[in-house]
């Protein structure tokens, strides 16, 4: 039967539009006959343990009341059209917590080890179904844990007890779950909220990044509707606020000039402003070469040749990739950021968020938000803007433009502060921020061009007198454009 299911699910799945809600019901069958599969292969395995024999009559008769709940919730699991897979996920998951609480103190006997962990087995297995009888109706983002979470939030922002339905819109790299949260019987794309799942310590992180930014700037900053963090649990969550707009980066994937053009002339003004605000007197040391050299094993493993290693040219010495690290981590301390303001702490173009109707700036995912080096920010804005996979020539120059426009503004608003080291932190900045990017990059040709970025740069700053610091320009033009 399994395998008539998985031969079926193959075949359907191949004229679904992927992650729609038939493509979800299918892969929600498949993912059922291998938990049930699973689940009978467990059930079997109970029944032929050796130790069974030793188990007094009393606690068998409760064993076996145990199997029968296991089996009156496998009568549950029956995929429908309708949203009753939801409340059959639900009957399951509340029927777990009993079936544990029946277990009998075995705790002294020789065989409570093979056949507790048999039943918690089982019971995993459940769980598991319960998962997938919820995710037939809403996909993968929603399971037992979250549900009732997800369902609060839908009410809270409709105002009524009426469904929902959850659309996952991205798996980061760390493997956390964004997914959009609308009425049942929303207008199309009318979304209520954002919900997020991942590493407890970082959504932790970012809930005081957000809380960071309502403190200092509030119009910048989505609200948290709520938020699911508990003390040893792996996984946590949060529901903010949809913010209304589109993405920096998706301006310029899609060739959006003029909205991307006002996008960041709105984005100077309104950086212009937090950092006037969030400034403080004390000296910012962010260490970017620290921060690289936590990178690196993840750079390496992607492009294991692509940073040089130490090599002699007609009888020039040249430095290590690692050496150069080494020898600017050594000059930062001599070019430390006069002051401090409120940064994001991955300020990529996928970060940034505009809306256009209202005019109005937004930054999401901010759970590096602190108090650093404005510079920071900067250099991953530009690289996030040179390392878009546009190759043309007549796009590359608009988006020369647009790095152009955020380091003038940037060499300004350094003029006005007294920022006299303001070239020289950006160009170990810019050094850190490409060599960092070429772990995302996997045509070698392009991160090449990342990687030699990143070591003219900071060999340049090596080769500067500790006196010329201050006095160093950036060559803009020669590193960005192509």
């Amino acid at each position: 039967m399994l395998e008539k299911v998985q031969l079926a699910v193959a075949v359907d799945v191949q004229r679904r539009k992927i992650d729609g809600a038939g493509f979800q019901q299918s892969k929600s069958i498949e993912r059922l006959a291998n938990l049930l599969d699973h689940l009978g292969q467990a059930c079997l395995e109970f029944t032929d343990i050796k130790y069974l024999d030793q188990v007094p009559d009393k606690n068998l008769k409760e064993y076996a009341k145990l199997l029968r709940s296991v089996g009156k919730s496998l009568k549950l699991v029956i995929v429908n059209v309708d949203n009753s897979n939801t409340r059959q996920g639900l009957k399951i998951g509340r029927r777990i917590p009993k079936i544990l609480a029946r277990l009998p103190d075995t705790s002294n006997a020789g065989y409570s080890a093979v056949l507790d962990f048999q039943v918690h087995r089982m019971v995993h297995l459940l769980s598991e179904l319960a998962d997938a009888l919820l995710a037939a109706n809403f996909g993968p983002a929603v399971r037992l844990q979250n549900y009732k979470q997800l369902k609060n939030a839908a009410h809270t922002m409709a105002d009524h007890d009426g469904g929902f339905t959850v659309e996952r819109l991205a798996l980061t790299r760390s493997g956390s779950t964004i997914a959009t949260l609308k009425a049942e019987h929303a207008a199309s794309g009318e979304v209520m909220a954002v919900y997020k799942e991942g590493q407890s310590a970082k959504v932790i992180e970012e809930l005081s990044g957000v809380h960071q930014w309502q403190q200092v700037y509030p119009k910048v900053a989505p609200s948290v509707l709520s938020h699911h963090v508990e003390k040893g649990v792996e996984l946590g969550s949060m529901v903010i606020e949809h913010l209304p707009g589109r993405t920096l980066e998706s301006l310029l994937l899609n060739s959006q000039w003029e909205e991307a053009n006002q996008l960041v002339d709105k984005l100077c003004r309104t950086l212009r402003k937090i950092w006037k605000s969030s400034r403080t007197n004390e000296p910012a040391q962010p260490r970017y070469m620290q921060q690289l050299r936590k990178r690196m094993p993840e750079t390496h493993h992607t492009h294991p040749t692509l940073f040089n290693v130490e090599q002699t040219i007609c009888g020039l010495a040249r430095p290590s990739f690692d050496q150069l690290i080494d020898r600017v981590d050594t000059l930062e301390q001599q070019v430390r950021a006069p002051f401090s303001v409120l940064i994001h702490g991955d300020f990529n173009v996928d970060n940034v968020i505009y809306d256009e109707i209202k005019d109005r700036i937004y930054f999401i995912d901010l759970h590096r938000a602190s108090y650093s080096d404005y510079v920071q920010d900067l250099s991953v804005l530009m690289v996030s803007v040179y390392r878009l996979p546009i190759m043309d020539a007549a796009p590359r120059a608009e988006l020369m433009c647009l790095i152009r426009q955020l380091y003038q503004f940037a060499r300004r608003f350094a003029k006005d502060t007294k920022d006299a080291s303001f070239d020289a932190r950006l160009a170990i900045a810019l050094g850190r921020s490409f060599a960092t990017s070429t772990r995302f990059i996997y045509d070698k040709y392009f991160a090449r061009a990342l990687a030699l970025r990143a070591s003219y740069l900071l060999e340049a700053i090596t080769l500067l007198a500790p006196q010329a610091l201050e006095k160093y320009t950036l060559p803009l033009e020669d590193i960005f454009n192509d």
